[in-house]
């Protein structure tokens, strides 16, 4: 009586304990869910390198925005370097296109991999075991059987080698995968073509800053002239008694003032040489002569409609954003296919016996199995509900990027007609100063004046030089971001 109303109290713990184990499954399960989730792709809405064309200020950046990694590679560098070479270097060098090289053979990898489920599947093995049984385990007690007075037997041996093959007839399930695997595969493609307009657009930036800050040394340099020459002509007319010392030393003031400029501009010019040599993949120091200068084509912009149509078609943002689309929505029907039957074919062939030379015959199976899914808790209309929204999600990104471009494309356009007008403006400008600065030379030698107006013009003439290649670096930095606007960055010369 004690044994068997002890037995009932260890019963009545047993619905508890199957509660206890079935909520830690349940949560185990959702925090494994919750891991195995793939993440919603955000990294194909990377937009391309923009240099800041602004027209306010002294001067104009053309540094890329978005800083561009260094080149992963060092090639000797050329003698004279185009534009052409310099973005054909980059291109071969540079972290980004090397990375988006390596992602596109990732992507084909993993279409392989899915492409294996559509496949046949082979493979074969042996074994040679030598065995004991205890049948009191299988539920047999000694008697059961004639003959066999002990439930435990063996040893015995047994041998099988057997090749097995398993063919999918129809899974729409993976079937669907592998369509995304190759839509998967497209989004990289797309991707290192993307990576490549950024770094031909960052590389043309940065040539440019190069050639920017190679006039300024130019200028800087025909500015100290101009103050050595303005110094000797002071001199010369105190020598004269024509002017006093405070002209001389207002000139001597300039001149040290220019030379400070000089040394500014050279500095600036060698990190500017630095940074391109960086990017494109040289040694750091090689001496490089810039074959391509700065250039003013006064040419027609395109309508703004038919950009904007281009773009729209070119655009690897787009092309990227379009095949997520298409990616989440084979990934979504794969999901559903799961809902459906699948039919697979099995067949194996092999030779079994005790040993390899002891009564080893041939031996097959074939079959055609049919899988039918009924319930598995919710779980695969859950993950339909999850692709479901990443499809709609893409799909509202895509619009956004569609608006993104076509505002890109507006802006470089009416940035364009302003940089325009700026160097016309820069060029006029330039040239009235110079026209002051011979008059108030003029004035000046001629005993009329002194030398404060030779000053004040001869800061106009520096300024306005200085202004005229920041208004020519500006029109080329607006052009290139016009063409990087339309998606043709790579092939974008000056």
């Amino acid at each position: 009586m004690g044994r068997t109303t002890v037995h009932q109290r260890n019963l009545t713990w047993l619905p508890f304990l199957f509660c206890k184990l079935s909520i830690c499954c349940l949560a185990l399960g959702s925090i494994a869910d919750a891991q195995i989730q793939p993440r919603a792709d955000t990294t194909n809405r990377t937009t391309s390198v923009r240099g800041d064309t602004s027209l306010t200020g002294t001067s104009t950046r053309t540094q890329p925005q978005t800083q561009l990694p260094g080149a992963a590679r060092i090639t000797p560098a050329p003698a004279q370097l185009s534009l052409s070479a310099a973005i054909d270097l980059a291109l071969a060098n540079n972290l980004a296109t090397l990375l988006a090289q390596e992602e596109r053979r990732e992507a084909s990898g993993i279409r392989q991999q899915a492409r294996s489920g559509l496949l046949p599947n082979i493979d074969g093995n042996s074994y040679q075991a030598s065995i004991t049984e205890n049948l009191a385990a299988l539920g047999f007690q000694s008697g059961t059987f004639p003959g066999f007075t002990q439930t435990f037997i063996g040893p015995f041996n047994n041998f099988d080698a057997r090749a097995r093959l398993v063919q999918n007839i129809f899974d729409l399930s993976i079937i669907r995968n592998y369509q995304s695997t190759k839509a998967g595969e497209r989004i990289a493609e797309y991707r290192q073509r993307l990576a490549r307009e950024q770094v031909s657009e960052a590389t043309a930036l940065t040539y440019l800053e190069a050639l920017r800050t190679e006039r300024n040394v130019a200028a800087a340099q025909s500015n100290v002239e101009l103050a050595t020459a303005l110094l000797s002509l002071a001199q010369d007319q105190r020598n004269a008694g024509v002017a006093t010392g405070v002209d001389v030393t207002r000139a001597e003031t300039r001149l040290a003032q220019e030379r400070v400029r000089l040394a500014q501009a050279n500095t600036a010019s060698e990190q500017a040489r630095l940074n391109l040599q960086r990017v494109i993949g040289v040694p750091l120091g090689s001496p490089l002569v810039l074959t391509d200068p700065l250039r003013f084509l006064d040419e027609a912009p395109p309508a703004a409609d038919s950009a904007v149509a281009q773009a729209l078609t070119n655009r690897n943002e787009i092309l990227i954003s379009q095949s997520q689309v298409d990616l989440l929505d084979l990934q979504r029907k794969s999901v559903k296919g799961e809902l459906l039957p699948s039919l697979q074919f099995l067949a194996d062939y092999g030779v079994s016996g005790i040993t390899p030379n002891d009564t080893a015959l041939p031996t097959r199976r074939v079959a055609v199995q049919l899988n039918v899914p009924i319930f598995n808790g919710g779980l695969t209309q859950g993950r339909l509900a999850v692709a479901s929204s990443r499809e709609r999600q893409a799909e509202l990104e895509l619009n956004s990027v569609k608006g993104q471009v076509e505002e890109d494309v507006r802006l470089a356009l009416s940035a364009l007609r302003t940089t325009v007008e700026r160097v016309r403006a820069a060029d006029e400008a330039f040239l009235l100063a110079q026209r002051e600065l011979e008059m108030s030379r003029d004035r000046f030698r001629a005993g009329v004046a002194d030398n404060l107006e030779v000053i004040s013009a001869q800061t106009s003439l520096a300024n306005a030089r200085d202004d005229q290649v920041e208004a020519l670096a500006a029109y080329n930095a607006a052009r290139l971001n016009l063409a990087s606007s339309l998606g043709r960055a790579e092939t974008f010369r000056w």
